[in-house]
């Protein structure tokens, strides 16, 4: 592209900008203000879907907009706000105190996830062909994805998610510059939305026995640490990776790793992941820190 050219399409990008920018201003207290940020977000970067949530604690998340019309891509969504949001590498990273940024969300995923049986009882199929090594059920495929997070008042995180076809290039490192540049901006459009309406839509997704399962896993069986362990292994985090998290070497992982099994009764981390399954289906907190396993043996036969 020749320099005129390349400053004709500047030029363009900037008035389009420009445009999307008034918008924002003329409609800053209206509902549509989160679709109208993602227009402006496009006039800089281009992107085929985007979606919006926000994490508040442990609970589901709640979802702000999305571009999604195809029908099947928005059940991806619901699928993934009912259940799936558990798995997804923002989330978890959320949990650790993520901060404000745009990232690629390969660099938030966990290192050794789907080397455990973990996504079987969840609405995902692995693919290698996806950036983090799978996808929820009906949510577009093959698409690379950007996050732009932001820090909300009383511990809550917003998230846009960008997405765009791996076919057509994905996002450049300038894409991801131009996001960052623009970053404080989509952080205080962000934040005048969701004190508004946050009151009003807080409530909409009470239910949290999935992610507190998490939690509650092990009951008084396992040591406070014990259950540290448990829940990076849970969430698909390696021995190697639990030790950075933790701030513990990792032979000292391993001795946590073999002791939680035994006081659990396990030997594997399938056997792992089967109890954690039980404790969905059957509700943690009804049941024993320790479920029966011979119980747990028939419903979850090892190998079937």
């Amino acid at each position: 592209m020749s320099p005129r050219t390349q400053s004709e399409r500047r030029g363009l990008d900037l008035a389009a900008w420009a445009g999307a920018i008034a918008e924002i201003v003329e409609y800053i207290d209206d509902d549509s203000l989160p679709q109208r940020l993602l227009d402006a977000i496009r006039a800089l970067v281009p992107f085929e879907l985007a979606s919006s949530v926000v994490y508040s604690g442990r609970g589901k998340p709640t979802q702000v907009c999305d571009t999604f019309v195809d029908l099947r891509a928005k059940q991806g969504l619901a699928n993934y706000v009912n259940s799936t949001y558990v798995l997804n590498p923002t989330y978890s990273a959320y949990l650790r105190g993520l901060k404000g940024g745009v990232y690629r969300i390969r660099e938030l995923a966990p290192d050794a996830y789907f080397e455990s049986q973990h996504h079987k009882s969840f609405k995902v199929t692995l693919s290698e062909s996806e950036e983090i090594g799978y996808v929820t059920h009906d949510w577009p495929r093959g698409m690379e994805e950007a996050v732009v997070a932001i820090e909300l008042p009383d511990g809550d995180l917003g998230e846009i998610s960008l997405l765009q076809p791996v076919r057509l290039g994905g996002f450049s490192d300038r894409d991801l510059e131009l996001l960052r540049a623009i970053e404080p901006m989509i952080g205080s459009v962000y934040r005048r939305y969701w004190f508004r309406v946050r009151p009003v839509r807080i409530g909409a997704w009470a239910d949290t026995a999935i992610d507190e399962a998490f939690a509650r896993f092990g009951g008084d069986a396992l040591s406070p640490r014990e259950r540290e362990v448990a829940q990076l292994l849970l969430r698909g985090h390696s021995t190697l990776s639990v030790s950075s998290h933790l701030g513990i070497c990792a032979t000292t992982v391993k001795t946590h790793r073999k002791n939680l099994y035994g006081k659990l009764g396990i030997a594997t981390q399938f056997e792992l992941f089967s109890l954690f399954i039980d404790s969905l289906s059957d509700g943690a907190a009804k049941r024993p820190a320790v479920p029966d396993l011979s119980v747990l043996a028939a419903d979850h036969p090892l190998g079937g």
